[in-house]
């Protein structure tokens, strides 16, 4: 079997920005379900960011992220300034606060037009098969044995 057909099997892709040019407003990824993972792993692309980003990782008790609701997890705020990198953000179960099984990420760019877009892993479901919330969208996927 295929290293990347193995990888599949153990994560699922439960949520992404797609790539986009951000001005100063805030632009989050989907909402997820802690409930049924043990880990996540945000991956977060910039291109140019010329004044800054900052990457808000926030839990809440309901899929409904509106203004008041969420909670930003510990450590999990972070400045980025660095154009053309990659950044990862891993979160488990454990670390969330008690009754809050609801994650997203929120990104909120300092000025300018920002390249961003994001990604995140999460580890196979416990109980039911990944692809029932697999948001993965590859185009193809190519393995040299």
């Amino acid at each position: 079997m295929a290293f990347c057909e193995r990888l599949s099997e153990q994560l699922a892709v439960v949520a992404t920005i797609d790539p986009v040019a951000q001005g100063a407003a805030a632009v989050a990824c989907d909402v997820f379900s802690m409930q049924l993972h043990r880990r996540a792993l945000f991956i977060l692309s910039t291109g140019g960011c010329p004044t800054g980003i900052l990457v808000n990782i926030q839990e809440n008790t309901a899929s409904a992220f509106t203004t008041g609701t969420a909670t930003l997890l510990t450590r999990a705020a972070t400045a980025v300034v660095a154009a053309n990198s990659q950044f990862l953000f891993e979160i488990s179960s454990e670390a969330m606060s008690d009754g809050f099984t609801f994650l997203r990420a929120e990104i909120t760019p300092s000025g300018a037009d920002h390249l961003v877009s994001m990604v995140v892993l999460a580890d196979v479901e416990r109980y039911s098969p990944a692809s029932d919330r697999n948001l993965a969208s590859v185009v193809a996927i190519q393995a040299a044995n």
